[in-house]
């Protein structure tokens, strides 16, 4: 029976020690249960509003860049100046010429027609004036 008394007593001990894991688990539930948490969000709220006060520092700084730069391209043209007045002085002057070469075409026109209204007009003079005719020919023949 030694064996079973000494089989015993470990039992004993082991639940012993089972008992006053048991209570002191007990206490810390009860204290556990006792302890409210508050959820305390200052230090992240803190952090936030520094992220978000340095976000629109840089996003102000970007909008007056990106103003200064609407400014300085505001003025700008995609063409060269020089290039844009050379191409308006080129047509100008083209058009100035064909201008000019149609006017001297009308004026050489009107006075071709001219000459022939007068040319015809002494033709039929002649025809009509036969002694003034012969006058006309002894002159030129004279002048040769």
């Amino acid at each position: 029976m030694g064996k079973l008394e000494e089989i015993a007593e470990l039992l004993t001990e082991e639940i012993h020690g089972f008992n006053v894991s048991i209570d002191r688990l007990e206490e810390l539930s009860e204290y556990l249960g006792d302890i409210k948490v508050k959820a305390d969000a200052t230090e992240v709220e803190h952090l936030l509003k520094e992220h978000l006060n340095k976000h629109q520092e840089l996003q102000s700084r970007h909008d007056e860049n990106l103003t200064e730069v609407y400014k300085a391209v505001k003025g700008t043209y995609r063409l060269p100046r020089w290039l844009v007045i050379s191409f308006i002085v080129v047509h100008a002057l083209t058009l100035a010429s064909i201008i000019y070469s149609v006017h001297l075409h009308n004026k050489k026109k009107y006075w071709e027609e001219k000459y022939e209204g007068i040319r015809g007009h002494y033709h039929y003079f002649m025809e009509d004036n036969p002694e003034v005719r012969t006058q006309y020919e002894k002159w030129i023949r004279e002048e040769k």
